[in-house]
């Protein structure tokens, strides 16, 4: 069953249920309060018939004691035709009728007081007094039609049911037309569901007003971002995969290569010592190349947060230790130091490899006049570390991608340096156990600026 058929049954079964019941317990109350009306009606002329009559036969009392009979008949007689006989009578002496004009039988002794009787499908109220004089009982029995009162409630009930019917009809129509109003954006959901399940992630949600359905539509609208997003990180990551298997697998081909090349060149006599020395030495060269790749690579693998020893470190100490380094792995290379002294938190060692991967990067992307600069001051608290060169520069489509393992800017020339693209991977990682990252501006021609921010050490911590 549709929600909406849903919305219109339960929205009709309580509106007709509700209202019903306010009818009908309204019309009971009306029937009720004419009924009690028309009972007190009754009541008092029964009562004055009664006097009216009593008085007759006192004034008609023979000398024996008797009730002079035929005068109270005539009495009677009059009083009905008087009424146009709409008068309904019952005289009982002693229990003997001596007046009834009463349509259906009826006993004197049927009603203590008044009663209820139906006839000819006509509601009839009774009403009966008994009197004492000169020791005889009468009866004294009155009739009233008050059919009328009850024609009234069915009548009444008659144009509630007709009421209640076209008031089920219309409001079906217009809760059915009102529900699909109000379904319309479920109905839109659940197409785009469908469209989703397809792969179909490029969808649109027309997301209007601040109810529960206009919130949910919003839940799923960025439910549907954040699987796209997802999905394009896992394209990014397959993609890297690939690349990263890729390069690998040419990386140690290269070598491999050459030194399978060279050992032939060893293994026939018709080449000199010379060039047999300058085998091995390729051979030496390109067995160095796979250490330093396979170095690398386990740099990386056995990276994890687990190894991290977060400790204050002095940044003077540390950069001390950073230009020595520096030196003695790039004498050619000129550094400048602007380094504002202050206490971050990290783990020394690693942040040394990542400093000391940013300036290899920055020595191979610099063809002549070797210098860089590395800043370090406290913005607003946080220490903020810079390396500038004055190299080659990236491409600001390649910075997106200069994170990734294996990834070069230039394959061509940092091959001839002995670049693996693995650095910045590993700069990477070091920094995002540090709850940072790379942050990157670059010109062609004129240099690259890597920066990036550490914890400050603050006071009782």
């Amino acid at each position: 069953m549709k929600f909406s058929l849903k919305v219109v049954i339960g929205t009709m079964l309580i509106v007709v249920i509700m209202f019903s019941l306010s009818g009908i317990i309204l019309i009971h109350e009306n029937f009720k309060n004419s009924y009690q009306l028309q009972m007190k009606t009754n009541f008092n002329e029964h009562n004055l018939e009664k006097y009216s009559i009593e008085s007759n036969i006192h004034e008609n009392i023979l000398a024996d004691g008797n009730f002079d009979l035929e005068k109270l008949e005539n009495y009677l007689y009059t009083l009905t035709f008087y009424l146009k006989n709409s008068r309904k009578l019952a005289i009982f002496i002693n229990k003997e009728s001596i007046w009834n004009n009463i349509p259906f039988e009826i006993n004197g002794l049927e009603c203590e007081e008044t009663c209820i009787k139906t006839h000819d499908f006509k509601k009839y109220s009774i009403l009966k007094s008994n009197i004492s004089i000169n020791k005889k009982d009468i009866s004294i029995i009155s009739v009233y039609d008050i059919s009328f009162v009850f024609e009234v409630r069915n009548q009444n009930l008659l144009k509630f049911y007709i009421l209640d019917a076209i008031l089920l009809v219309l409001g079906s129509c217009l809760t059915m037309l009102f529900a699909k109003v109000l379904t319309k954006p479920i109905k839109t959901l659940n197409e785009t569901t469908k469209k989703v399940a397809n792969g179909n992630l490029d969808i649109k949600i027309a997301i209007k007003g601040k109810d529960e359905i206009s919130e949910l539509s919003r839940s799923f609208a960025f439910m549907i971002e954040a699987i796209k997003k997802r999905q394009d990180e896992l394209e990014l990551s397959l993609k890297q995969r690939e690349d990263f298997v890729s390069n690998f697998t040419h990386e140690l081909k290269t070598p491999m290569t050459s030194i399978m090349g060279y050992t032939k060149v060893l293994k026939q006599d018709k080449y000199s010592k010379e060039d047999k020395e300058k085998a091995l030495n390729y051979i030496y060269s390109e067995t160095k190349r796979l250490e330093v790749l396979s170095h690398k690579l386990l740099d990386l693998i056995g990276l994890s947060e687990d190894k991290i020893v977060i400790k204050p470190i002095n940044t003077t100490l540390l950069f001390q230790e950073i230009q020595s380094l520096t030196i003695s792995r790039f004498p050619d290379m000129h550094v400048s130091l602007d380094i504002k002294e202050q206490t971050i938190l990290g783990d020394k060692e690693l942040l040394i490899t990542c400093l000391m991967n940013l300036i290899e990067n920055a020595y191979k992307a610099s063809d002549k006049n070797k210098k860089i600069k590395i800043i370090g001051k406290t913005i607003s608290n946080k220490y903020k570390i810079s390396i500038i060169d004055n190299g080659i520069g990236i491409e600001k489509e390649e910075i997106k991608r200069i994170t990734e393992d294996f990834y070069r800017v230039d394959r061509s020339r940092s091959r001839e340096k002995d670049s693996y693209g693995l650095g910045l991977g590993l700069c990477y990682k070091i920094l995002k156990f540090h709850n940072t990252n790379l942050h990157f501006k670059s010109q062609l021609g004129k240099g690259t600026k890597v920066s990036f921010e550490l914890e400050v050490l603050k006071n009782g911590q």
